[in-house]
């Protein structure tokens, strides 16, 4: 019996993402009329579904022991050229999407290598970057919304393929993609290695730069799909779509269970992540609170998250030590 118990237990501790995301959803169909309903989860898959998409590439970098925090900029950058060159320029929109997914890929790999380079932090140089990018963002868009966009775009992000929104088939798919990269392939295995000790990893062989460069072209790709699930779905290519964006990503990562030193988590974590942070906002609108009040909760949210991702880290340590002496 104590050992199913224990069972139980070991389930639930490697599930806690999971947990809280059933305990959450029970508590808002409570307090809530219409929160099951169709329509209304419909919403919450379309709505996330680009965050679910750029959190893949978020993960990868957290995974390997790296943070960035100037996602949401690149998304401003990557959506102002795009909405630029779909309404003004008659490009191909295959060529312009090669573009800017080249183009994200390169603002992520810039980070990356300026940040190995030099031995900085690739969140030091995110902060740099990310009033580079918005500069830059503000400057080819002088303000102006792109809002003549074209139809291909629009069916990407606000379109539906039979009852299930495109921009949720598009993360499905690339959710399971990635899964199968991380826990099948040999460079999934060298993220995690990166995240727990770079250096021992450089010693067994493995290039740390070239890991790097991988992860954050991966991330590019993926931050530069985001947007144009985003900018389809709102109809708008402007500045301002994008920035903040990545504090939701990231706190929905670290509540999925990644953790801030890296080496560790799951993305099927991240998802419950993604969903537990937007069932917060969902469940909190439907029960009359306002955008501000979110904002509180959120930012409650994330230190709850670094606090227990530190209190997992002391655990396991504490554990270590207890059999190193034993």
């Amino acid at each position: 019996m104590d050992t199913k118990i224990q069972s139980v237990k070991d389930v639930l501790q490697r599930n806690i993402p999971w947990v809280i995301l059933v305990v959450q959803c029970i508590i808002f169909a409570i307090i809530t009329d219409n929160f099951f309903t169709l329509r209304n989860i419909t919403n919450i898959l379309n709505q996330n579904a680009f965050v679910i998409v750029a959190a893949l590439g978020v993960s990868l970098i957290m995974m390997s022991g790296s943070f960035d925090i100037s996602i949401g900029q690149q998304m401003s950058l990557i959506g102002v050229i795009s909405g630029v060159m779909i309404t003004q320029t008659g490009i191909p929109l295959p060529i312009i999407f090669v573009i800017v997914i080249l183009l994200g890929m390169a603002l992520n790999m810039i980070n990356a290598y300026v940040a190995h380079k030099l031995n900085l932090s690739q969140f030091i140089v995110s902060v740099a970057a990310m009033n580079i990018y918005m500069g830059i963002s503000f400057t080819i868009s002088g303000g102006r919304i792109s809002d003549r966009l074209d139809d291909t775009v629009r069916f990407l992000g606000a379109g539906f393929i039979g009852p299930v929104p495109v921009p949720v088939i598009v993360a499905a798919v690339f959710f399971v993609i990635m899964s199968i990269f991380l826990t099948k392939t040999y460079w999934g295995r060298y993220i995690y290695a990166l995240g727990g000790n770079a250096e021992s990893s450089r010693l067994a062989g493995i290039s740390v730069l070239g890991t790097r460069m991988l992860i954050a072209g991966i991330c590019g790709f993926f931050v530069s799909l985001s947007t144009f699930l985003l900018i389809g779905r709102i109809g708008t290519a402007q500045s301002t779509l994008g920035p903040g964006t990545e504090f939701l990503i990231i706190t929905g990562v670290l509540v999925g269970g990644i953790s801030l030193r890296g080496g560790e988590g799951k993305l099927h974590g991240v998802l419950a992540g993604i969903f537990i942070m937007a069932i917060f906002g969902n469940g909190m609108q439907m029960a009359g609170m306002g955008v501000y009040e979110q904002f509180i909760v959120r930012g409650f949210i994330m230190i709850l998250a670094i606090a227990f991702d530190y209190f997992q880290y002391q655990r396991r340590q504490r554990l270590q030590g207890m059999r190193k002496r034993a």
